[in-house]
Formats: structure tokens, sequence, C-alpha cells
């Protein structure tokens, strides 16, 4: 081999899903570093890196989003609520779903706890101000 990838190897590559590649690839990095780390940029005043960093950090979150309602949807399908309805079958599906989801998010995700986000991160982002400061950076570089 000469080191050369051949067409047929790149074109399999491009064709595989994206819950493939991510699962397959190092767990998703968790957005507030990345969001961190682009406002750190922007008072730098090292726009490239706020926009290479801010669209990281929007794009995770988007995905750590999709994976956490994907495994929600999954795990209410395989962990359904009896017709019969008492307070230990109750219980039960509580806490076999919320099993099932733990298990699901750290299979896609990684470890739970780096995607423990702050209050204020959470904030920012549901406020949309990460757009802000791309926008800006978009002006200045």
């Amino acid at each position: 081999m000469d080191g050369n990838l051949s067409p047929l190897v790149i074109l399999c590559v491009a064709l595989l899903p994206n819950d493939l590649l991510l699962s397959s690839a190092a767990f998703l990095e968790p957005f507030d570093l990345l969001y961190d780390t682009a406002v750190q940029a922007f008072y730098s005043s090292d726009y490239e890196s706020v926009v290479r960093y801010m669209e990281g950090a929007l794009s995770s979150h988007r995905e750590a989003r999709r994976t956490r309602v994907r495994c929600r949807l999954r795990c209410q399908d395989q962990h359904p609520f009896d017709e019969t309805f008492s307070d230990l079958r109750f219980f039960d599906g509580v806490l076999r779903r919320a099993a099932c989801m733990n298990a699901c998010i750290e299979a896609k995700l990684g470890i739970q706890s780096v995607h423990k986000v702050s209050d204020e991160v959470t904030q920012d982002f549901n406020r949309r101000i990460p757009y802000n400061y791309l926008q800006l950076a978009y002006q200045k570089r």
C-alpha cells in the first residue's frame, strides 16, 4: 500500500450515517468548554478562534440535545407504563426508563458528568447568546 486511501474507502466513509460516525469517533466535546474558550477568544480579539470554537459549541449542543431526545424516545418505547396503574409498577417503570436513559446517553455522549452544564451557560444558549458572539466575530474578522 502506498498510504493513499482508495476512492471506494472514502465513498464508504462518506455514506456512513452520522450516528455511526459519532459513536465510533471520540465522544462529543462538552459544549460549555467550547463556549467558554470562544468567549475568552472574543475578549482576546482572536475572532478566527471565536468562530471555530463557537460553531463547535453550537454543533455539540445540538448533537447533545438530539441524542437526549432520541434516547428518551427509545426508552419510552422500551419501557412503557402498564395499563394497571399501581404505585409500585409506576415507579418501577420510572426507574427502568431512567436507567435506560443513563445507559443510552453514556453510550452516545460519554460520561454524563462531563456534560453537566452550569445554569448560566444553559441560559445563554436558550437566549441564543452564542449567535451574538458569532455575528460580531464574523463582522470583525
